[in-house]
């Protein structure tokens, strides 16, 4: 029974330090994308994979580790995955993020998905940003979204220069670009899941997926 036990708790260890693994790479790769941070935010990365690398020594190095300490980084694990809003049963409300410079726009964006909330009986909550970097800071602060409505011609970082750091972060939210003609085939290739040419109308709601 002893030995059952003991092999049990050797299986939880392990996939509790391969999730830790995770966290390490993840945080080494927010670092790596990350753009002109605040100092506070890669210090938050830096203590986020401090911690992930003492708790699988922990693991690994301590003798007779305790059921305990296994429910102790359980929960660290947890509370972080909440926080970043991974893996997350968010119910019947649907997360859009619309990333547009112009005001305008972003309001017709708006109008246009609530028109779509209606046709599908959805509840949605959007969020905006006013360019490419801006989308991305938000996802690295914890944010995830069902949609994210992208264009393409934007200030400081691009549509497609956002979608591919998006990407790179492992972002699996649905990317719809909104662009010219022209860099279609350019935007499709950064990650995006469809792309429709602006302006966007009713006309194209059907090319958003849901």
């Amino acid at each position: 029974m002893a030995g059952e036990d003991n092999t049990q708790i050797d299986r939880e260890i392990q996939i509790l330090v391969n999730r830790l693994d995770g966290r390490i790479a993840t945080s080494d790769l927010k670092r790596k994308v990350l753009e002109n941070a605040k100092v506070s935010e890669i210090e938050a990365l830096k203590k986020d994979r401090r911690e992930a690398r003492r708790l699988k020594s922990s693991l690994l190095y301590e003798s007779a580790v305790t059921r305990l300490e296994i429910a102790n980084v359980d929960g660290w694990l947890n509370q972080k995955t909440l926080l970043s809003g991974e893996d997350q049963d968010e119910g019947y409300i649907f997360y859009v993020l619309i990333v547009d410079d112009d005001l305008t726009a972003r309001d017709t964006n708006r109008r246009l998905m609530m028109s779509v909330e209606t046709q599908n009986q959805l509840t949605m909550e959007f969020q905006e940003a006013k360019n490419g970097k801006e989308a991305v800071y938000l996802h690295l602060a914890g944010a995830s979204y069902d949609l994210i409505l992208m264009k393409n011609d934007m200030p400081i970082m691009t549509g497609i220069q956002a979608t591919k750091r998006l990407r790179e972060m492992g972002v699996k939210s649905q990317i719809v670009g909104v662009s010219s003609e022209s860099d279609h085939q350019a935007f499709m290739d950064a990650g995006l899941d469809n792309c429709i040419q602006k302006p966007l109308d009713t006309a194209k709601d059907h090319c958003i997926p849901l």
